[in-house]
């Protein structure tokens, strides 16, 4: 998402319906996706994400423009995840998902269509042995393309500190799928 104009800012703070569901429509796939690669359950995320976007719309009168919209959205959305997973390994819950990612492109072969989903459940098995914060920077990199800036402003953290955060998120998903293929 480009950086909200001014005057678009304007009118979704007023509340206008058409900006706003403009921002929802933007911010809601990329929201409910990287909760989803936090919480590795699609209906929690789902809910999650609604939480954010109305806590996102509650608290537009503190937004100071300090980041960009969309980082300060996600950093909702991060806190949310966090705070879930906290009460959640309290309660000792487990959540897993054994749904593949959804292969792009329909006119791959049987064979290689079966191969692609398997490494890709490899790869999300693979992150959910990852601390949460190795997690969360993996997803916002890789997934949603953020800068380090910008995931360190979601984060909370120094950009070297995200920085550091992703090589050893890096190192540790390779170290898990080797393991996986030696066994």
């Amino acid at each position: 998402m480009a950086e909200a104009p001014d005057e678009w800012l304007e009118q979704i703070k007023a509340g206008e319906p058409a900006a706003v569901q403009r921002l929802l429509d933007e911010l809601s796939g990329p929201v409910r996706r990287y909760l989803e690669g936090m919480l590795h359950n699609p209906a929690q995320a789902e809910d999650l994400a609604q939480e954010a976007l109305v806590r996102l719309l509650q608290h537009l009168g503190e937004f100071r423009q300090e980041a960009s919209l969309r980082t300060y959205t996600f950093q909702i959305a991060h806190n949310l995840a966090l705070n879930h997973l906290a009460a959640a390994s309290t309660r000792r819950e487990e959540y897993g998902s054994e749904e593949p990612l959804q292969a792009e492109d329909g006119h791959q072969g049987a064979l290689e269509m079966v191969a692609a989903k398997e490494d890709q459940r490899r790869v999300r098995q693979a992150l959910k042995l990852l601390a949460p914060q190795q997690r969360a920077v993996v997803i916002l990199r890789a997934w949603e393309d953020m800068s380090f800036k910008e995931i360190a402003r979601v984060m909370g953290l120094a950009e070297g500190t995200a920085k550091a955060h992703y090589f050893f998120a890096l190192r540790n998903l390779r170290h898990h799928l080797e393991a996986k293929n030696d066994a």
